[in-house]
């Protein structure tokens, strides 16, 4: 779905240190077009739809809008359906 709405299946952006969720969100719609971010972000918040995730943890880690990212990060972001499941 967010594939869909974006327009961009799979995409590498650098951000500089201490940047946030958001901060990734503007160099994706920099790169890939502006549809990214409205697709992504209401205001300054994500979607109520999309869950952004670490994916170079340990663990994965689900993120805020203000979570920061470390250089290196794998970020995934999910559209979660209203029956919350998710799909990448």
């Amino acid at each position: 779905m967010l594939t869909l709405r974006t327009g961009v299946e799979e995409s590498s952006v650098h951000v500089s240190e201490r940047a946030t969720t958001i901060d990734v969100v503007e160099a994706l719609s920099q790169e890939c077009g502006p549809q990214v971010r409205p697709a992504l972000l209401k205001g300054d918040r994500l979607r109520s739809d999309t869950v952004a995730v670490r994916e170079s943890s340990e663990t994965p880690q689900r993120l805020t809008s203000d979570s920061h990212v470390e250089p290196g990060d794998t970020l995934r972001f999910q559209f979660e359906d209203p029956d919350q499941q998710l799909y990448a």
